[in-house]
C-alpha cells in the first residue's frame, strides 16, 4: 500500500504541477514526456495496488492510464474543448486516487488529514522531481526560458514549508510527539532532516544557479534535493501509518 501510495503521489505531482512549466516553452514533447512518466507510475501503482488485494484502487490507477492516452491523442489541439476537458479529467482524476490511496493506507481519524496529508506529498514530491526533469530539459531545448525553471523553483519552497506545517500541525494536535520523536527517534529525525530540513537548506542554492541560469547546476543540487525528499516520504508515509497522522 505504501509503495503504491508514493507512486501515485509522484505520478499527481508531475502532471499536476506541469502549468507551472507551459506548454510554449518547453514544447510539446516535454509534455508528452511528462504524462507518459505519470502513466507508468500510475500502472505501476496499479499493480501495486493489485498486489495487495485491493482491486478498488487498481481500478482508479488503471483509469488514469486511460486518460492520458486520451489526453496524448487530443495533445495536439490545445485550444479546442476536448484537449481541455480531458486534461481536466485526468487532473480531477488523479487527485481522487491520490487521496483515496492515502486515506486507505493512512487510515486517519479525520478525512481533514487525509486531504492536507495527500496535497502536502503531492506538491513537495511533484515540485521537485518536475523541477529535476525540467533541468534536464534545458540540454534539448537550447535558449528556453528560465521563467519555468524559477516558478518550479518557487514552488518547491512553497511546497516544503507547506509540508513543514502539516507535520507540525499534525504532532501538535494529534499530541503524538513522544511516540515519533522518542520511540521511534532515528526515523523521525531523518524524516525531518532529509525531507524538510533539506529541501529548505538546498533551495538558496538551487534558486542561486537558477538565477544565474546555470541549468547544469541547478539540476544537480535538484537530484540532491530529489533523493531528499524521496527519502523524507518514504520514512513519513511509514511513521504515519504508526500514528494515523500526516508525518
Amino acid at each position: 500500500m505504501l509503495l503504491a501510495l508514493f507512486l501515485i503521489d509522484l505520478a499527481a505531482g508531475f502532471v499536476l504541477f506541469l502549468p507551472l512549466v507551459g506548454r510554449r516553452n518547453a514544447g510539446v514533447k516535454f509534455y508528452r514526456l511528462v504524462f507518459a512518466i505519470g502513466a507508468t507510475l500510475a500502472l505501476l501503482a496499479a499493480a501495486a495496488h493489485f498486489i495487495a488485494h485491493r482491486r478498488d484502487l487498481a481500478l482508479w490507477d488503471a483509469s488514469i492510464v486511460l486518460l492520458t492516452a486520451i489526453v496524448l491523442l487530443v495533445l495536439r489541439y490545445p485550444k479546442r474543448l476536448i484537449f481541455r476537458a480531458s486534461v481536466a479529467l485526468l487532473g480531477i482524476a488523479y487527485l481522487i486516487a491520490a487521496l483515496d490511496a492515502y486515506d486507505n493506507a493512512i487510515r486517519p481519524t479525520n478525512i481533514v488529514w487525509s486531504v492536507v496529508g495527500a496535497l502536502a506529498s503531492i506538491a513537495l514530491l511533484g515540485s521537485v522531481n518536475l523541477a529535476m526533469t525540467l533541468g534536464h530539459w534545458y540540454l534539448v531545448v537550447r535558449g528556453m526560458s528560465i521563467d519555468p525553471l524559477k516558478r518550479l523553483t518557487i514552488a518547491t519552497l512553497y511546497s516544503t514549508i507547506a509540508k513543514v506545517v502539516v507535520v507540525v500541525a499534525a504532532i501538535a494536535i494529534g499530541g503524538v510527539f513522544r511516540e515519533v520523536a522518542i520511540r521511534e527517534g532515528i526515523f523521525f529525525w531523518m524524516r525531518a532532516g532529509w525531507g524538510l530540513l533539506g529541501p529548505l537548506l538546498l533551495y538558496p542554492m538551487v534558486w542561486g544557479t537558477v538565477k544565474i541560469r546555470s541549468t547544469m547546476a541547478a539540476t544537480g543540487i535538484l537530484y540532491v534535493d530529489v533523493v531528499a525528499v524521496v527519502i523524507g516520504e518514504v520514512l513519513g508515509a511509514w511513521l504515519s501509518t504508526i500514528v494515523h497522522l500526516p508525518i
